[in-house]
């Protein structure tokens, strides 16, 4: 039986043409940094990569700064923040449905003596009036995800850049947008609206461990990785030479795919709507349409997946980062109770999905239900 997958916010089947990509790259293995043939060619496949995810993000290659992942990413983002600003304010905003790449970072910041404003976000929706009240105070930097990694809520970024603007309050806004990257309606809002932003190459058919921020222009963050002054002297450390060439390649080919994607969750919100009274669909007024979160009634969350996984289908119960560390604080915020979000679980879309798993997903998945109804 093959697999039928249906987790990719945690990680996304990769593009064939990125594999390619990869493999391409790996042969050519000289040093990026070295001056010799070898090592030429290898810089020009990253920095023709900068220029496909520039192109892909609408800003300049030289905002783009390669890392290790989107986790990494929002870990130069938010310290290399807090050294630069803490003379200027000690106060951060975010929200209270953050990934655990914001959150802990924030809260390790807390602890050093950060005063921490965590704006709502029940159903989905940022409380922009509260966030602009609190930025009347001052703020650091704010810190606010694009498209929310469980619920699939889509958060109004441009918003959040007219509240910084009309508060004048100075803050920089870093958006995480590892979930949201190439999934909007409008792919330009990001650079557009934000000054720091954290993507990542496995969410959209590239490869695990190399991810990006974008820093806008202007903007001198300290270095976070110290060492051969890769990467602007930012981010030491030899590149990911396959990883940035598939990351690049997979930017142009994930756009092709979007509407299908789209076809697929609005195939599947058909499908499950039919059993309300068994299955409620936690969808957000704005969201993104490659994650629907489901809610099982009476059917807890890890026993649905084991037993879907006998039929070899893959989904989740939430966040693959967070997984096995207790009750999700992000549905918590979303404000389901606590029964709903032990029986909740993530169906996510990717490029190479079809209508007829879909169909068998939702069978699936309402049998079990049915039949494992408490």
């Amino acid at each position: 039986m093959d697999m039928i997958y249906f987790d990719s916010a945690a990680t996304a089947r990769p593009f064939d043409c990125a594999l390619t990509a990869a493999a391409e790259a790996y042969s050519v293995y000289g040093n990026p940094s070295s001056v010799h043939s070898a090592g030429i060619k290898a810089k020009a496949i990253i920095e023709n990569s900068r220029k496909s995810i520039a192109t892909a993000l609408y800003c300049k290659p030289e905002e783009i700064i390669f890392t290790g992942g989107g986790s990494e990413s929002n870990n130069q983002a938010i310290f290399g923040l807090a050294k630069l600003r803490a003379r200027r304010s000690k106060r951060i905003i975010t929200t209270d449905s953050e990934h655990p790449s914001v959150a802990r970072p924030i809260e390790a910041l807390e602890k050093d003596g950060f005063e921490i404003v965590r704006i709502a976000t029940k159903g989905g929706e940022l409380d922009i009036d509260s966030l602009q009240k609190e930025l009347e105070n001052g703020a650091a930097f704010v810190s606010i995800m694009l498209a929310n990694n469980e619920t699939g809520a889509k958060y109004d970024i441009a918003a959040v850049r007219r509240a910084i603007d009309r508060s004048g309050s100075g803050a920089i806004f870093h958006c995480d947008a590892v979930q949201g990257f190439l999934k909007t309606a409008d792919i330009r809002e990001i650079a557009k609206n934000c000054d720091l932003a954290s993507i990542s190459a496995h969410k959209v058919g590239g490869l695990k461990g190399v991810g990006a921020l974008y820093c806008k222009g202007g903007i001198k963050l300290p270095a976070f990785i110290l060492g051969g002054g890769q990467e602007n002297g930012l981010r030491s450390g030899t590149e990911n030479v396959g990883g940035i060439a598939a990351f690049g390649v997979a930017c142009g080919e994930f756009t092709k795919h979007r509407e299908h994607i789209s076809s697929l969750y609005n195939k599947a919100v058909g499908l499950l709507s039919e059993e309300s009274g068994l299955i409620t669909l936690n969808i957000p007024k704005t969201h993104i349409d490659s994650i629907l979160s489901v809610s099982v009634k009476g059917v807890r969350s890890e026993v649905m997946l084991n037993a879907l996984n006998l039929h070899n289908i893959c989904i989740s119960a939430g966040s693959a980062c967070s997984a096995r560390k207790g009750p999700s604080g992000a549905l918590s915020a979303y404000g389901l109770s606590k029964e709903e979000i032990e029986g909740t679980v993530r169906i996510s879309f990717g490029a190479y999905n079809t209508v007829e798993e879909v169909c068998q997903l939702a069978e699936k998945l309402i049998t079990t239900a049915k039949r494992l109804k408490r």
